[in-house]
């Protein structure tokens, strides 16, 4: 079974960190509220750059599968992506 998740970067041009949402429209608010609380944080700091926003379509692992990863140091993620496209991008 394959469904579809959004995620945007933490950090510009990184997977490091990055954080998942339901829908499109729930990424880009989560987006927006990361970047208004930095800058409410630290008003002079380095700007954040361009983040993008991907549409990952996921597989449900089946036991085989999560029965490797929890022996093993494999990421979730790219184990069990299909595919991944560039949507959108936030910027400052």
């Amino acid at each position: 079974m394959e469904f579809i998740v959004y995620c945007h970067e933490i950090i510009a041009g990184s997977d490091v960190g990055m954080h998942f949402a339901r829908t499109l429209a729930q990424s880009k608010a989560e987006v927006g509220e990361y970047r208004a609380a930095l800058r409410q944080i630290d008003p002079t700091g380095e700007p954040l750059g361009t983040l993008g926003i991907y549409e990952m379509v996921l597989r449900t692992p089946d036991v085989a599968t999560m029965i490797d990863l929890l022996n093993s140091p494999e990421s979730l993620l790219n184990t069990c992506l299909v595919s991944r496209k560039l949507v959108e991008f936030a910027v400052d």
